[in-house]
C-alpha cells in the first residue's frame, strides 16, 4: 500500500483536487442558478412579488409605486453608504454608475413588529434584473435594512 501511493500520490491528489474544484464549481453554479431565477427577467408585477417572496417579505401589489433613480457615476456618499447595505445581499451597484434604474416600492404586509409606522420594500431593476433594494420604515427614528429578511434578525 505504501509503495502504492509513494508511486501514485500525485494523482491522487491531482484527482481530489479536481474533484474539490467541481464541488465548489457546482455549488457556485447551483447558487447563481437559485438567485438568478427570482432576480432575472423580472418583467412583471407577479415577477416582482415572487423576488419579494424569496427574500421573505410578503408585499401589498396594490400599493405599488414606481420611480426612475440615476445612480450616480461616481457613487456619492450616499449610494456607497447604500451600496454597502446592497452587498450582503450579493448586489453591487458600482457596476451600474451613470445607469437610470427603477425602483419599486411597496408597502410590506409582514413586518414583525411594524406598529403603527407603515413599513415599504424598495426594488432596484435595471432593465428586467434585481440590482437591489432594502426595506424601511417611514417613521421620523425609522431604518433602512438588507432586502433579504434572512440577514437580520426581526423574524
Amino acid at each position: 500500500m505504501k509503495y502504492f501511493i509513494k508511486e501514485n500520490g500525485i494523482r491522487i491528489l491531482s484527482i481530489l483536487l479536481l474533484g474539490l474544484i467541481f464541488v465548489f464549481w457546482g455549488r457556485l453554479l447551483a447558487r447563481e442558478f437559485r438567485a438568478g431565477s427570482y432576480t432575472h427577467h423580472v418583467t412583471t408585477q407577479a415577477a416582482r412579488l415572487r423576488c419579494l417572496s424569496h427574500y421573505g417579505w410578503e408585499a401589498d401589489p396594490s400599493g405599488e409605486a414606481v420611480k426612475n433613480v440615476t445612480v450616480p457615476d461616481p457613487l456619492d456618499a450616499v449610494f456607497q453608504k447604500y451600496n454597502r447595505l446592497q452587498t450582503p445581499c450579493g448586489f453591487d451597484l458600482e457596476r451600474y454608475c451613470g445607469k437610470t434604474v427603477q425602483c419599486y416600492t411597496y408597502p410590506v404586509l409582514n413586518f414583525p413588529n411594524g406598529g403603527d409606522v407603515q413599513i415599504y420594500v424598495n426594488l432596484l431593476l435595471y432593465e428586467d434584473t434585481v440590482i437591489g433594494g432594502d426595506c424601511m420604515s417611514t417613521a421620523i427614528d425609522g431604518f433602512m435594512l438588507p432586502l433579504d429578511r434572512r440577514l437580520y434578525h426581526t423574524n
